[in-house]
């Protein structure tokens, strides 16, 4: 069959397929497993739309029913029930909903089945998505080809007026936990130039992770203590494409705990500092970092972040912890969170100190079920509670010998970062075969414990796995002379929901005033999850 003209259009600068590992995995075993005969299957698409990338993340498979699909080892006949069924599943989801058909090419008397468009896709895709983009006008589906050695092609299909229009995909990403990147024929990533430079860390994670590091997109939201290491980290790693968002002005009290601040960047902006800083320290080639002189919980930084492959979340307070935990399940973009806390005793002096680094991706429980966001925390944050707290603990000291001055410390914040970098090596690069929970470091204890809190079933990260632009993530303003505002236009407070869960008002503790569980005793900021072994 003679090559088909295509309807060729541009829908995003970067066009990416995004689908959770559990999805993946059923797909392509079943599938693979009919060959040496051709398979398809629809699945349910939703899109996320990012500023310079459209994601369109591929989730409920649609398997086609007896007699709905008539397969050979060269061709597939799919029939009108398979597809009006699939279309009415679609429809029934939302009106950003559309559809994904996967197909292989498997292995013949010829060789290896091979990840490209045949001139017979083509000529039956241009008759098929009329009929699907026709009836799902609001959505953007898409088709992916599957080959016998795991090479894969994808496009995506949408309409613009009575125009049919297909691109190009350049890689579809597999999350969950740990990040995949299938490149298509089309994709744009390069190798650095100059691979010496990267030889004693390739050693670790081979060509692949060198390759992966250098065409990454990483977002980083917050610039402050924890995001100044992160930032220097990932620039000599050879990250070569980073974004970074945060709000604050250098000060001459950010020099003792801030990577890049010398005396010099005082009075400048934060991201500008680190910009500077991060391109003196670059080994990719070539390197890029988009700063952003605003908070990444807005809604622009949150589009933004949806052009982004893996997230380190930097910030200070809870609230904007919710739409990054939603943005790491609905979008299937890995989070890395990271904080330090210090828990008070009844003399509100500090008896422990802990710093933590925890994975938000498919297959790890959420900040919900690990219960480092709740209601009653966010309630206390959203009221006010919180602000100042730092000089209701004053650091292991009485108030007046520390002159309310806000606690932070070098060496606990590079500890942190230092987990959420060894986190990021397993997601991104896959160093080991287990990616972990919530990992802490707690003194006194001088104990490194993992969490082994599980997923809880009616979760949001469960729910809304996968959902895109279909979940409403709410922006957060983080201004620290007011207490942290969701951004939205229906009224504040009371039960509304905020991303997966909602804010339950409640009252502060007769007993202290840090959050409780059961209004009458202290709750401790943080706990040992794991038992320790005798």
């Amino acid at each position: 069959m003679k090559g088909i003209l295509l309807p060729f259009g541009r829908y995003a600068d970067e066009v990416h397929i995004g689908v959770d590992h559990e999805t993946w995995q059923e797909v392509v075993g079943r599938l693979s497993a009919v060959a040496p005969t051709e398979a398809c299957t629809f699945a349910l698409t939703r899109p996320s739309v990012g500023a310079v990338r459209l994601t369109t993340v591929v989730r409920e498979v649609i398997w086609p029913h007896t007699g709905e699909v008539v397969a050979t080892p060269h061709a597939l006949e799919i029939s009108a029930d398979y597809i009006s069924r699939s279309l009415d599943i679609a429809i029934d989801a939302g009106p950003l909903v559309g559809l994904c058909l996967v197909h292989t090419h498997p292995r013949s008397e010829w060789g290896e089945g091979i990840a490209r468009f045949s001139p017979r896709d083509d000529w039956y895709e241009q008759r098929l998505f009329p009929t699907i983009v026709g009836a799902r006008p609001e959505a953007v589906s898409a088709s992916v080809v599957l080959g016998s050695a795991g090479d894969v092609d994808a496009r995506i299909w949408w309409g613009e007026g009575k125009a049919l229009l297909t691109q190009p995909a350049h890689a579809i990403r597999v999350v969950g936990p740990e990040l995949t990147v299938l490149e298509t024929p089309s994709s744009p990533w390069r190798d650095h130039p100059d691979p010496s430079v990267m030889d004693r860390s390739t050693r670790l994670w081979g060509k692949e992770g060198r390759r992966r590091l250098q065409n990454f997109r990483i977002g980083i939201v917050g610039g402050g203590g924890t995001g100044s290491l992160t930032v220097f980290a990932l620039a000599t790693m050879g990250v070569g494409n980073m974004r970074v968002w945060d709000k604050d002005i250098a000060q001459k009290q950010n020099r003792h705990r801030t990577a890049g601040v010398t005396a010099e960047c005082v009075g400048k902006p934060k991201v500008q500092v680190l910009k500077v800083f991060a391109e003196s320290v670059a080994t990719a080639e070539p390197f890029l970092m988009e700063v952003y002189e605003d908070w990444g919980t807005t809604e622009e930084g949150l589009r933004g972040l949806k052009d982004c492959d893996i997230v380190f979340c930097c910030v200070d307070k809870f609230a904007p912890r919710v739409p990054l935990n939603d943005l790491a399940y609905a979008h299937l973009i890995p989070v890395l969170d990271m904080a330090s806390w210090i828990h008070p005793d009844r003399n509100k002096r500090i008896d422990a100190l802990m710093t933590h680094a925890h994975v938000w991706s498919p297959g790890i429980p959420c900040a919900w079920c690990r219960e480092t966001l709740t209601s009653y925390g966010l309630t206390k944050e959203a009221q006010g509670r919180q602000q100042g707290i730092e000089k209701r603990i004053p650091y292991g000291l009485p108030l007046e010998d520390t002159d309310g001055v806000e606690p932070s410390v070098l060496p606990l914040n590079m500890l942190g970062v230092s987990l959420a970098l060894m986190e990021f090596m397993q997601v991104g690069l896959k160093i080991t075969d287990r990616t972990p929970n919530d990992l802490k470091f707690i003194v006194p204890e001088w104990e490194l414990d993992e969490s082994d809190r599980p997923t809880q079933g009616n979760c949001g990260c469960v729910m809304s796995l996968g959902a895109a632009d279909t979940l409403r993530i709410r922006p957060v303003l983080m201004e620290y002379d007011r207490p942290v505002e969701f951004l939205g236009n229906r009224s504040r407070g009371g039960n509304e929901r905020l991303g997966f869960n909602s804010i339950l008002l409640a009252p502060a503790c007769p007993e202290t005033d840090f959050g409780c569980a059961c209004r009458s005793t202290a709750r401790p900021v943080f706990r040992r999850d794991r038992k320790r072994k005798s």
